[in-house]
């Protein structure tokens, strides 16, 4: 079982310089990793965050941010690559709602993402990995 221990942003950021009524056509990138202590049954996932504007207008949302994360003996990578994103995804779109929100705009209410853990590509421990 993949329990989160907690979570800090590392990055914030908002750029809004469109005009008013101008329509936007919102897209998102998103990049989750995952290093592991497995000694310790812990890994941190780090969540880089994006949203621009398809058209190339004055628009954009970034957060990248690290989570915690406890999981039992015999939890395979891939799930708990994917349940670990599961459980912190909901921040990432409550910081979304919050940032646009309180910079005078309409809060975005970003859609559910969910990873296909089928996908999901487990690479062998990097020894210089500052987390590791």
């Amino acid at each position: 079982m993949v329990i989160l221990k907690g979570y800090k942003v590392n990055k914030m950021s908002i750029e809004n310089r469109v005009q008013p009524g101008t329509e936007l056509k919102l897209q998102n990138t998103l990049n989750y990793n995952v290093n592991y202590a497995e000694a310790d049954k812990k890994c941190w996932g780090i969540v880089n965050f994006g949203i621009t504007d398809a058209n190339a207008q004055p628009f954009g949302v970034n957060i990248e941010m690290v989570a915690e994360f406890t999981y039992d003996e015999g939890d395979e990578k891939p799930i708990i690559h994917t349940t670990s994103f599961d459980a912190v995804f909901p921040y990432i779109r409550m910081l979304v709602t919050n940032l646009t929100s309180q910079s005078g705009m309409p809060g975005l209410i970003i859609p559910i993402m969910k990873l296909n853990p089928n996908t999901v590509k487990v690479e062998e421990k990097k020894e210089n990995s500052p987390l590791n």
